[in-house]
């Protein structure tokens, strides 16, 4: 199986270094930690919580939650940034690419039935979050979809 690896000392990045795999009688006081056990130091961040779309109705809902910053904008604006790129990364995560393109739909459909009391910017939030889910760019796992500036957005 290893020749199935890229050459070097760390093909896999979260596997670690190669050459420090060995038996665990090989191990003494100077040694660095056992492989692959993480340092001590290494705690993960619960603090938010996981996407989780096993159910159809865990999708809608966090699409439905978007959609609610979405409509009190712009004082919601920073949360609706927030959102609509977690579902970004959790679709690109798994491989969900279509789920861009239709969230795209779903912003722009939204656009055509505001109400007449609904402020501009959400017009124009909707508009430009649907031009940058369809940017090759946000296939990008590192890239953010960002606020476009306008008066109430710095």
């Amino acid at each position: 199986m290893l020749a199935l690896f890229e050459p070097g000392n760390e093909p896999v990045p979260w596997l670690g270094n190669l050459l420090r795999l060995g038996p665990l009688d090989d191990l003494n006081a100077t040694s660095q930690e056992p492989f692959p056990v993480k340092l001590l130091g290494h705690k993960p961040s619960y603090s938010s919580s996981p996407v989780v779309w096993i159910r159809q109705a865990s999708l809608q809902s966090d699409i439905q939650k978007v959609l609610r910053h979405a409509r009190k904008m712009p004082e919601k604006t920073p949360h609706f940034y927030k959102e609509l790129n977690r579902i970004r990364k959790a679709a690109l995560s798994i491989g969900f690419y279509e789920l861009m393109d239709g969230v795209a739909s779903i912003f722009e459909k939204e656009c055509a039935i505001l109400p007449g009391t609904a402020h501009p910017e959400c017009h124009m939030q909707l508009t430009h979050a649907a031009q940058e889910l369809r940017k090759p760019q946000a296939y990008e796992p590192d890239y953010s979809i960002s606020a476009m500036p306008t008066k109430h957005v710095k």
